[in-house]
């Protein structure tokens, strides 16, 4: 991927620090190194994180005398754990489900920076009752953010002596990683579009989505019908979210509400009204679409369009009615280009993207019983 936009940027770590870690939400994918240690056992584990899908971690309990083994997978709420040679399968845990455990300890707001050498050390309040359930309010924590990629390298949640801590190692950042069920089970599906183009056009444009989504789904037209041949770990809610039409406008955004034609949501908010005028903009100004990292490692998806727009101080982003990002702009300049920032997860900037790049049609999904497709 491409860089974004080139900005000047002069950390301030006190006041930036926040941001920092919240950042770590929105990247794609890391690897990790995980330590545990308790009065009982320890856990010492290396693992790979897809975030919002899949997990696979390698490591061992050590309980001193014993040492045990073990490997997991957790791909969406589906888990699967290595038992003398044999996958068994269940619903995920926390076991694979590390990032889980990250969220958890970055919900803690209070830092207070100690050192800086090239990266960012500061002290935080997290706590893990978990490990010490008698001496939690002692605990303290510590996460060290680098200083090129403004991202968290090491999160260290325990007692002051550490005589019990939790403790990750984070690099590696947004490489592709490929994490698949040890059983890949194959479902059928009928799309059936509501759109008058012909079904070689639908086929193409529907191709097309899930390149951009980066989904190696089989669509086939076989005799009358188009089939598409999905993995068993996407179920048909998963299939209608990601082949929603993903009908995108443009809207300047009005100063207050007294010079707005109506009043829409960020992301389906009441707490954050957006409002705005009747200056729209639909799909056909849209010239490309990109995802990008900024120099802070913060996505973002660049619009270029095929024409200067008018000049405007914001504009606000809807996609099938549902408005995902406001960007600032320059009012004193018509622009061709706009760059937002979604605040949410890759998997669903990147759903976004796809879907203001390819727009699609209603289309209705039935599953294919076996020996009908």
């Amino acid at each position: 991927m491409s860089c974004g936009p080139k900005f000047f940027y002069y950390p301030v770590p006190e006041e930036d620090v926040k941001m920092w870690v919240k950042n770590l939400s929105h990247q794609k994918s890391f690897r990790y190194e995980y330590d545990l240690k308790t009065a009982f056992a320890r856990i010492s584990a290396n693992g790979d994180c897809i975030i919002g899908r899949a997990e696979h971690i390698r490591g061992i309990w050590d309980y001193g005398d014993t040492i045990v083994n073990f490997e997991y997978l957790g791909i969406n709420d589906r888990q699967w754990s290595k038992k003398e040679g044999r996958w068994i399968e269940s619903t995920r845990g926390e076991e694979s489900n590390i990032y889980a455990q990250i969220k958890r300890v970055m919900e803690f707001e209070k830092f207070e920076l100690l050192n800086v050498n090239g990266n960012f050390l500061f002290r935080s309040n997290a706590t893990l009752p978990f490990l010490a359930p008698d001496r939690w309010r002692e605990m303290v924590g510590y996460i060290e953010i680098s200083g090129k990629t403004y991202l968290p390298e090491m999160l260290w949640v325990g007692l002051p002596d550490s005589s019990v801590y939790w403790r990750l190692r984070i690099d590696d950042y947004n490489h592709n990683r490929i994490i698949v069920p040890p059983f890949i089970d194959i479902k059928s599906y009928e799309i059936k579009p509501d759109t008058l183009i012909n079904s070689n056009q639908v086929v193409k444009k529907i191709k097309n989505r899930l390149r951009l989504l980066k989904l190696n789904w089989r669509l086939n037209k076989e005799g009358s019908k188009i089939i598409l041949r999905v993995p068993g770990d996407y179920n048909i809610y998963d299939i209608q979210d990601l082949l929603a039409p993903g009908i995108t406008a443009i809207y300047h955004i009005a100063r207050d509400s007294t010079e707005a034609s109506r009043t829409s949501y960020l992301k389906g908010n009441v707490n954050q009204p957006i409002y705005l005028t009747d200056v729209r903009y639909d799909y056909d100004i849209i010239k490309s679409v990109s995802l990008n990292f900024d120099r802070l490692s913060r996505p973002n998806i660049t619009i270029k369009l095929k024409k200067k727009i008018e000049p405007a101080e914001q504009v606000a982003i809807e996609v099938d009615s549902i408005l995902i990002a406001t960007a600032r702009l320059d009012k004193g300049k018509k622009m061709d280009k706009i760059v937002l920032y979604p605040d949410m997860e890759y998997l669903e900037t990147m759903k976004y993207r796809a879907f203001i790049n390819q727009p699609l049609f209603k289309i209705e999904i039935l599953p294919v019983t076996k020996g009908t497709d």
